[in-house]
């Protein structure tokens, strides 16, 4: 990044740490209280927001609402809408769809682009999020979290099939040295990163169906470890590793799918108030289904 750091205010680069923007040795900090050893290597996105982005609440944003109190939303985000504003993503987020919902509503603890924001899915991932509608809410969540106790599981169709067909893996994921914009498995630095795998469904070795479920939340991690894996997710030209074997006449349908086929289907928290479990699944989106559909016919033919 060219800025010198004389020329941004203190408050400027906490909320650039508070928004997940600044790496120390690779790893994203979220805590402007960090602590800095000598010769820790800083970096910050190249797409750090360089100027204070205003909140506007959108109607049009829609999103189905699973469950709502006075503590917290529980929601299923279709693929395509960005979680919180950012660099290229100014309006028509998740974010300005809950401010309209909510008003002044949501949690402040992280930055002001992420009122209410506890995690993240990809703008192409659809299924379920937490939102939090105060601090102690949030706070609750982010805890949580933290320890991994919140269970999160996601269904996928990948080209080809694992092996083995159950699985568990463990690594670290660092930003790649050769895209910053891609996540990539290291042997040496990064966060550990945790995801087991079940295959559902064999489509005759062309394609199968898998059920994902993160011990950890890192940047794309399933998108990361399943194409370290060699097996990449369909509609996911980031991560895609190889062309693979399919049936001639399905090929462009396949291959055209617009998206990532990931879907966050299972949230399970402990209700930061009550106490009481919370537990929500939610179906594939219609997209995910006419995938499935597809691959149910080339399964039939083989």
């Amino acid at each position: 990044m060219s800025k010198k750091i004389s020329d941004v205010s203190r408050t400027k680069i906490q909320s650039w740490i508070k928004g997940g923007f600044v790496y120390v040795n690779s790893r994203e900090v979220a805590d402007p209280n960090f602590s800095l050893k000598f010769d820790d290597n800083i970096s910050v996105e190249e797409n750090v927001p360089s100027d204070k982005i205003e909140i506007h609440p959108d109607e049009k944003v829609s999103f189905e609402i699973l469950f709502e109190d006075d503590d917290l939303l529980v929601i299923n985000k279709p693929a395509g809408v960005v979680v919180h504003p950012g660099a290229g993503n100014r309006d028509h987020t998740l974010v300005n769809g809950l401010a309209h919902h909510c008003g002044k509503n949501l949690s402040t603890i992280n930055s002001e682009i992420r009122p209410g924001i506890v995690h993240r899915i990809d703008k192409d991932t659809s299924g379920i999020l937490v939102v939090a509608k105060n601090d102690f809410s949030h706070m609750q969540l982010a805890k949580q979290f933290e320890v991994h106790s919140i269970k999160r599981k996601y269904i996928c169709f990948l080209y080809s099939v694992l092996r083995p067909l159950n699985g568990k893996i463990e690594t670290l994921i660092s930003r790649s040295e050769k895209n910053r914009l891609k996540m990539s498995v290291s042997q040496s630095k990064g966060k550990k990163a945790v995801t087991i795998y079940r295959t559902i469904k064999n489509f005759s070795n062309y394609a199968s169906k898998v059920e994902c479920e993160l011990l950890t939340g890192r940047t794309h991690q399933i998108r990361v470890h399943m194409s370290n894996l060699g097996n990449s997710l369909i509609g996911d030209r980031t991560y895609k590793v190889k062309n693979y074997s399919l049936p001639k006449e399905y090929v462009k349908e396949i291959n055209e799918f617009p998206r990532q086929a990931l879907h966050a289907y299972f949230l399970e928290f402990i209700h930061p108030r009550t106490k009481k479990i919370m537990r929500f699944e939610c179906d594939m989106p219609d997209d995910m289904k006419n995938l499935e559909d597809l691959l149910n016919k080339i399964e039939k033919k083989n």
